[in-house]
């Protein structure tokens, strides 16, 4: 799976996320309500037990240990409910330490969290590095750093911090970050054995790392076209957190490509809660021509309005992705996921890049997401018959 958006454990509750950390939502512009007795937004539980604490916003003489186990838990808690707006709770619970110079290694990395969060990795890069230079053996520091390196397409510095966190993690992350760099490299062979051997062992475990490993599994056999393995795994990762937001999309998008669009709206449930699973249950919407599909394709659509007018292009993917399969607007879409490419460069990213060129025509528009294919020698069958498809049955 993608850790650019997950991170588990003590070690790294910080890599928010993928896919799926991912809301429209965040910075929306302010509404006023009416009066107020207008409920504005509903709060997970957890949010509020955290606001109610001295330390929630880094205020007075929080120290350094209270306010980083305030960010954490705020970053956690957004994880589990795909909420952004956990990162500027844990921004604020930093408190002074935000724009300490000099920082404790502790904070440069949950500075690089919440930077990564927001897709500014050229700055989040620079926390880890000052961090690394100070301790070269930070776990979280380097699991941090192998998480921008795969997002940006770089496998080769992704395995290379995935090899110098293994003799310093808990053995399932280790195992689970070097297994998906494996799998980017076409090692497909030694990769699912890999994390599956660290399963077994797992006992000691948290129950957040083994729903990462278990997810990056799934994803793992779906990319392989491997669907029975990949629903296995997906049920072993919400048998421990039902309520995680990125298994919950995940496993919807498994659904979607294999036809099953019922059961993805079902393994969704409150798409309301996070909009990763909002845009599937309008995918799912659209392709079963459900009661609730223009009313989803609005809100949609509204929520995109808003990004651009804020000028955030954090979550092109996304963007990209609604606008060709739901708005079908091939056009459009291929604008959009050409943009996103030139930041983000993973399989999802490859693939809907090919997608919106197939759609359109356009061999040329594709030609990154092409090259990123052959050099990274990925086995994706999808993604492959469509370079296939684009280069007119030639090897791409």
């Amino acid at each position: 799976m993608s850790f650019c958006c997950r991170s588990y454990g003590v070690i790294a509750a910080a890599l928010a996320a993928a896919m799926v950390c991912w809301s429209g939502q965040a910075d929306a512009a302010p509404r006023v309500p009416a009066n107020d007795s207008v409920v504005v937004e509903r709060l997970p539980p957890a949010f509020l037990a955290l606001r109610r604490s001295p330390q929630w916003n880094g205020g007075g003489e929080t120290n350094v240990a209270e306010a980083l186990a305030a960010a954490r838990r705020y970053i956690e808690v957004g994880q589990t409910y795909s909420d952004p707006r956990a990162y500027g709770y844990a921004q604020s619970a930093l408190g002074k330490w935000w724009d300490a110079d000099p920082a404790p290694t502790e904070v440069l990395v949950m500075r690089a969290r919440i930077l990564q969060f927001r897709h500014q990795f050229a700055p989040a890069l620079q926390q880890l590095e000052a961090a690394l230079r100070v301790d070269q053996f930070d776990p979280d520091a380097w699991l941090l750093f192998a998480s921008i390196a795969q997002v940006q397409g770089d496998v080769r510095a992704a395995r290379s911090a995935c090899l110098k966190l293994i003799p310093i993690a808990d053995p399932l992350l280790g195992a689970t970050c070097a297994a998906s760099t494996a799998a980017l490299s076409g090692h497909d062979d030694t990769a699912a054995p890999l994390i599956e051997s660290a399963l077994r062992g797992a006992s000691a475990a948290s129950g957040a790392e083994k729903v990462w490993a278990w997810t990056t599994l799934a994803e793992m056999n779906a990319r392989l076209e491997k669907n029975e393995a990949a629903t296995a795994a997906f049920r072993e990762a919400l048998k421990l957190s039902p309520d995680d937001v990125y298994a919950r999309a995940a496993f919807a998008d498994l659904l979607l490509d294999t036809g099953q669009g019922t059961a993805a709206r079902q393994i969704l449930g409150d798409a309301a809660q996070a909009d990763a699973l909002l845009l599937r249950a309008a995918i799912a919407a659209e392709r079963t021509r459900s009661a609730d599909a223009d009313g989803l394709r609005a809100d949609l659509a509204q929520r995109f309005a808003e990004a651009r007018a804020r000028g955030d292009e954090t979550h092109l993917r996304e963007q990209a992705r609604f606008t060709l399969e739901v708005e079908h607007d091939p056009s459009r879409a291929l604008e959009l996921a050409a943009r996103n490419f030139r930041v983000q460069r993973e399989p999802a990213d490859a693939r809907i890049l090919l997608e919106a060129a197939a759609a359109v025509g356009d061999r040329a528009a594709a030609q990154p997401a092409l090259e990123w294919l052959a050099r990274t020698g990925i086995n994706a069958p999808r993604l492959q018959q469509l370079a296939l498809g684009l280069s007119g049955g030639a090897a791409p």
